[in-house]
């Protein structure tokens, strides 16, 4: 895979980026990204083995009044927004700050091109964590577009079979609320949430469905944990790529993206920020 720059949070090579966390029971980190299995006790509680960020304060002058009215997108798009959020203002700057895992960033030399008039800046490395990236954006303080998408979650903690689920998704939701807090205090006016691919097994490379295998058991968690972030948070954005990306062509193997995938990830993110999205050839 082709190296990414460096960033404000440091966008390191397409290598292996090792990501420390304590040990808890089926539990994984860092899919497809040359990261360690993490496995740990199911009854452990994830409290006890991670500290939680503080909240950055948020101002609520900054923060538009929610909104349904969703964007008008081409056939084959229709689902890209599971819930619109703010109304992207036509006043505010036309920058958009991207926080990203190594899935997103796959289309970081597409998705500037899908924007023309806008500043795109991409930021992240392979494996980032929520906790961690909200830890790299308050230490070094750069601030952000007046939009902010966030492309996590794909590193995160879960037990199989749903063991001690509500624990997992306490833990999820509040390092998901800690970074939209920091976001918002960067400057950030509306917020943006990726959803995680969960496509079937048809449409996933025969090479690589057993590496699926390991992860993909968790991601419906996270975005189920989206979900309730929409509800608890009705101005922040979700980008369902979930929705429209269960097809053939658009990944290497479950999640990283090729060129016709970079194309269509960049449409979904407009779709979330408020910009009327373009058709994808190909699709």
């Amino acid at each position: 895979m082709p190296s990414a720059p460096r960033s404000s949070i440091r966008v390191l090579p397409w290598a292996v980026v090792a990501v420390t966390v304590m040990v808890m029971a089926a539990v994984t980190i860092g899919p497809f990204a040359g990261t360690d299995q993490v496995t740990a006790s199911p009854t452990s509680s994830p409290s006890s083995s991670t500290s939680k960020a503080p909240a950055q304060p948020v101002t609520s002058t900054t923060i538009p009044a929610p909104t349904t009215t969703t964007t008008l997108v081409p056939a084959g798009l229709e689902r890209a927004v599971r819930h619109a959020g703010a109304s992207l203002d036509p006043t505010w700057p036309k920058s958009l700050t991207v926080i990203t895992d190594s899935v997103v960033l796959g289309a970081k030399d597409v998705l500037p091109g899908a924007m023309p008039g806008w500043k795109v800046d991409v930021r992240g490395r392979p494996a980032l964590m929520v906790k961690v990236a909200n830890k790299e954006l308050a230490a070094a303080p750069v601030p952000v577009g007046s939009v902010a998408v966030v492309a996590l979650g794909y590193n995160s903690l879960w037990g199989r079979d749903r063991a001690n689920y509500n624990a997992w998704a306490k833990k999820f939701d509040s390092e998901a609320d800690t970074i939209i807090a920091t976001l918002r205090s960067l400057g950030a006016k509306k917020v943006v949430w990726v959803t995680l691919r969960n496509p079937d097994p048809s449409v996933i490379p025969a090479n690589a469905l057993a590496q699926a295998g390991k992860y993909n058991w968790y991601f419906p968690y996270v975005n189920e944990r989206l979900d309730a972030l929409a509800e608890r948070q009705p101005t922040v954005a979700i980008a369902d790529w979930a929705a429209v990306s269960n097809r053939v062509g658009l990944t290497y193997d479950a999640i990283h993206l090729k060129p016709l995938g970079a194309r269509l990830m960049s449409e979904v993110i407009k779709a979330g920020a408020g910009v009327t999205p373009s058709a994808v050839p190909g699709l």
